[in-house]
């Protein structure tokens, strides 16, 4: 209870509490753009971000984190294209609503079920992460490069549907972290005479071209955001919606009504999200299609799912925002990132000089707990907030590519050039822009590069600090009890892995020669 009251107190101060509002007005602007996405506009700000408090910087990405998650449904039920992957089963009976002229109804109860999700988990998570602290106090080196080994392989196994590709941009993370002198000879290793690569790879320009850079190039080419366009009853209901506040707060509560009249979904969503959302590298795209579906075959009306029920919007956005809370839990239990956005929180602690991982809760109590208490107030705040932002973000939905590709891209620049004032880091973000954007390509995710940037160094460090310790025995690293369960885990996500991978191939190709 004292750190909990610490960390309250941490976070309404005045100054955080602001951090974290903008956060969130910035979220709900970015998750009204398909397209864009958290991840991208966390990038954007890490160099700003950098620039303040540890405390004012988490929160202002967690709040965007927040605001995106809830304001993606905007677009998924009026254009049928989703700001964030995690709202795709939104748009399965949101956007029916809206053909039907239903289009406020859908948007308020969404904004209810994601502030009934995101507090539910939020609560879980406050009761559960400070045991799991205490458990993290009995990890030593050896353990630390064990979780570090254990989450890369978790994300890059679980991200996409080919474990190959995935343990490759794992591995090509790793590599270009290792480009950067070594940390004990101080001997230079791949810096190719770079003197700003020798004390590390720069992580700023690196995050902002693999997430902002490369989804720019790839929405380049779309006439369109989402390549929608909206038909004349999503229209009039944009037309609705900017009738003014009054007609926003009779939204509300038509949501809230409707929402209550499925207490089990809620409920069952929320526990499958904050679930789903401790497992890294799931993601909300996984968790909302797993509990819509759930959902739809608990339902005593199934078949009127995908064609306007309401009951599949509160599935899919409690279930979205509980992922949000839960990926906490990885996050700042064990230093592995549960999304692409806590990856960037990651980063924000590590620029900071807080090493991510199992000691975090300890060392940094306050602040974790104000990380966990500022995803709950803005599970509420999405209700007044959203209410009166309802407009506005629907207007967003209309921004056209030849207009949002070239300010992004401008954007990336400054932050990137503001951060040590190096056109050397603006040519850096540019390179892995461009091979962050081949790599989605071709079917490689990019969560696991970020991933084996972030944790290359870690890793490095607690490897070579056991081997001093182990006296250069590599039975060491099997000695505790803890090292040989997160061994036995490691194994088990390949061997189960692999095995789905199989599957899968095995079912692409009789699909393929059913259809040949």
């Amino acid at each position: 209870m004292e750190s909990i009251l610490a960390g309250a107190e941490l976070l309404l101060q005045p100054e955080a509490l602001s951090w974290l509002v903008l956060g969130l007005l910035i979220g709900f602007l970015v998750g009204a753009i398909p397209g864009v996405g958290a991840p991208n506009a966390a990038a954007l700000l890490l160099p700003f971000a950098v620039g303040l408090a540890v405390e004012s910087s988490l929160l202002l990405i967690c709040g965007l984190y927040a605001g995106a998650l809830f304001a993606s449904a905007i677009p998924a039920i009026l254009v049928n294209a989703p700001g964030e992957p995690g709202s795709g089963a939104t748009a399965l009976d949101g956007y029916p609503l809206a053909m039907q002229g239903q289009a406020e109804r859908a948007i308020g109860i969404a904004r209810m079920a994601s502030v009934i999700g995101g507090v539910l988990a939020g609560l879980v998570v406050l009761m559960v992460i400070g045991p799991l602290g205490n458990l993290a106090l009995r990890f030593g080196a050896a353990e630390i490069f064990i979780v570090a080994l254990f989450g890369l392989t978790v994300i890059a196994v679980t991200v996409g549907d080919d474990i190959r590709k995935g343990l490759i941009s794992a591995g090509l993370g790793l590599l270009i972290a290792s480009m950067a002198a070594n940390p004990y000879t101080g001997e230079p290793r791949f810096t190719m005479g770079f003197p700003e690569l020798y004390g590390e790879v720069p992580f700023v320009p690196a995050v902002i071209g693999i997430f902002g850079v490369a989804q720019m190039l790839m929405i380049a080419s779309q006439d369109r955001l989402g390549g929608t366009r909206a038909s004349g009853a999503v229209g009039n209901a944009e037309r609705t919606l900017l009738s003014g506040l009054s007609a926003a707060l009779r939204e509300v509560g038509a949501g809230i009504a409707a929402t209550f009249r499925y207490p089990i979904t809620l409920l069952r969503s929320s526990g499958l999200g904050l679930l789903i959302g401790i497992v890294p590298g799931m993601g909300t795209s996984t968790a909302n299609f797993v509990s819509y579906g759930v959902a739809k075959q608990f339902s005593k009306q199934p078949k009127t799912f995908g064609k306007g029920n309401p009951e599949g919007i509160v599935a899919s956005e409690s279930c979205d925002n509980a992922v949000g809370n839960g990926s906490l839990i990885p996050t700042l239990a064990l230093g592995i990132p549960g999304s692409a956005t806590m990856a960037i929180v990651l980063a924000a602690l590590y620029l900071h000089g807080i090493q991510p991982g199992p000691r975090l809760i300890d060392n940094e109590a306050p602040l974790v707990y104000a990380l966990v208490l500022a995803l709950i107030l803005c599970s509420l705040l999405i209700l007044p907030i959203g209410a009166v932002l309802a407009a506005p973000m629907a207007l967003v939905t209309r921004v056209r590519p030849p207009f949002l590709v070239p300010a992004v891209l401008v954007c990336c620049i400054v932050g990137t050039y503001s951060f040590r004032n190096s056109m050397f880091d603006v040519g850096l973000m540019l390179i892995f822009g461009v091979l962050s954007f081949v790599m989605q390509r071709l079917g490689y995710p990019i969560v696991p590069l970020v991933l084996g940037l972030v944790l290359g160094p870690i890793a490095e460090e607690s490897m070579l600090r056991a081997l001093q310790l182990g006296n250069y025995e590599l039975s060491y690293f099997f000695s505790s009890g803890i090292s040989q369960i997160l061994w036995a885990g490691l194994l088990v996500t390949l061997v189960l892995s692999t095995i789905r991978s199989i599957r899968t191939t095995r079912q692409r190709r009789l699909t393929e020669a059913e259809v040949s």
